[in-house]
């Protein structure tokens, strides 16, 4: 991908969907927020990655829960279809990444901040395998 490339990371819940950046140009994950996992999910999706001009959607694909996987199956394919369709879309392990998001944000608790820099570490991990 070009260095000027936006790209979204995507940790998705059963109630909400927490959102991060990335510019391929500084590298530096940068937290979006979180939107409802409801009827318009995916059309205010689409806005935010029209909004950011992303090129590619990182979302997290957690490898020891099938269950969970799929559902995020079919919420990127559902994704895709609302999407430009040259809008690359990969899975990225995200497994550990909400315990980790707890340990920097000192804070165990559920709540929007953790998730969100789960978001952010899922743009880590994945601009750490996909470096240049």
């Amino acid at each position: 991908m070009k260095k000027d490339t936006n790209i979204i990371g995507i940790d998705r819940g059963s109630k909400y969907i927490w959102l991060a950046y990335m510019s391929l140009e500084n590298r530096i994950p940068m937290p979006i927020g979180y939107i409802l996992n409801d009827h318009m999910t995916m059309p205010t999706l689409a806005d935010v990655v029209a909004r950011y001009n992303a090129k590619a959607i990182i979302v997290g694909y957690p490898q020891r829960q099938k269950d969970i996987q799929a559902k995020i199956d079919a919420f990127v394919k559902s994704l895709k279809y609302m999407i430009n369709p040259d809008i690359i879309t990969e899975y990225m392990d995200e497994d550990y990444s909400s315990v980790q998001a707890g340990e920097i944000v000192s804070d165990f608790k559920k709540n929007a901040a953790s998730d969100t820099v789960s978001a952010m570490l899922i743009l880590e991990r994945w601009d750490e395998q996909n470096k240049e």
